[in-house]
């Protein structure tokens, strides 16, 4: 297992990203546009079913260019879900059923986060406590997820229980740079100063440098997710979403100031990005959609873009990031 021990970057990895004054580690979180293997997602349960449809659009876009591993409870279950798609139209390629106990379908927040060194890889099980215990649900069963993932892919499963952190509130350039919301990991780690959050997430992330996003929606269960706020699209540039929110704005002007380039982006910011496509909600207007399209194709050149209806997800409380969770090439 690496240590957290800071070293500098080899040239070449130092020579591809933009890197800080700050020594940066020999591991780090890659970004979702780098090489990518699988896309993970829970099967919406029975509380769930109307973003059942919503699921089925994004997968049947993923599936067009890599593996989609979808968790389900029991085998009744797994068979009820593949029926579904298959009414729906979606071929059985590039599908691998798992059955393993879940309580949701927001795989982003409760599964892995997976590490680097450039020879191995493996991922993190941090602690997830359903958004601060918002919904009343205990989630126990969903905090194990990442272990059994690691247990599939035979990597190393590092355990970091004794902090809160969602991947829908982590975003990274891939780099050793992240932005997090501020509000959320102090309200799931209360009583920290933020000087020893930041040396948490650094250490154990291998990061240079943490750009804190502040503020948030009160009606926002996750307290204020990065993923639905800002998006890296590459190393130096963050789209953010364009509602003219005060948050937003400050982040913006904070981002610039660290020398980022910011893109207003006016849709959802939620997207998936993967091996040679990105999926982004649709507007459900031609005219929006063909404007959002232009943009990602020129965020993200040479992938294929796809907009779905997922506005199922989007009504109970997320997006199209936060019910899939990617795996980088190994």
């Amino acid at each position: 297992m690496p240590t957290y021990k800071a070293q500098v970057l080899g040239a070449a990895l130092a020579g591809l990203f933009m890197t800080s004054t700050a020594e940066a580690a020999s591991f780090r979180v890659p970004a979702e546009w780098e090489p990518q293997a699988a896309v993970w997602m829970q099967w919406p349960g029975k509380y769930e079913t109307a973003m059942r449809p919503a699921f089925a659009n994004i997968i049947g876009s993923v599936q067009r260019h890599e593996n989609v591993h979808i968790l389900t409870s029991t085998l009744k279950e797994q068979q009820a879900a593949a029926a579904f798609l298959a009414k729906r139209g979606l071929p059985e390629k590039n599908i691998t059923w798992h059955q393993i106990p879940v309580d949701n379908a927001w795989m982003r927040d409760n599964g892995p986060i997976y590490l680097t060194d450039g020879s191995s890889t493996w991922v993190q099980n941090w602690a997830f406590t359903g958004w601060d215990g918002s919904t009343g649900a205990g989630y126990r069963r969903d905090n194990k997820v990442p272990v059994h993932v690691g247990a599939l892919l035979g990597v190393e499963v590092e355990d970091l229980s004794d902090y809160v952190l969602e991947k829908g509130n982590l975003e990274v350039n891939g780099a050793g740079i992240a932005m997090l919301n501020w509000d959320c990991q102090n309200q799931r780690n209360p009583g920290l100063p933020k000087a020893e959050h930041e040396k948490i997430l650094k250490d154990a992330l291998g990061l240079t440098e943490i750009i804190w996003s502040h503020g948030h929606h009160p009606d926002d269960l996750t307290t204020g997710h990065i993923d639905g706020s800002a998006r890296f699209v590459n190393a130096t540039t963050v789209a953010i979403a364009d509602t003219g929110d005060e948050t937003e704005t400050r982040l913006a002007d904070d981002l610039e100031a660290a020398g980022f380039k910011v893109e207003w982006y006016p849709g959802d910011v939620n997207w998936l990005v993967g091996d040679g496509y990105v999926v982004a909600m649709s507007e459900l207007d031609k005219a929006a959609d063909s404007d959002l399209e232009a943009r990602l194709q020129r965020y993200f050149p040479g992938r294929e873009v796809y907009l779905v209806d997922a506005w199922a997800i989007a009504d109970a409380g997320g997006g199209i990031h936060c019910v899939t969770n990617d795996q980088p090439e190994f």
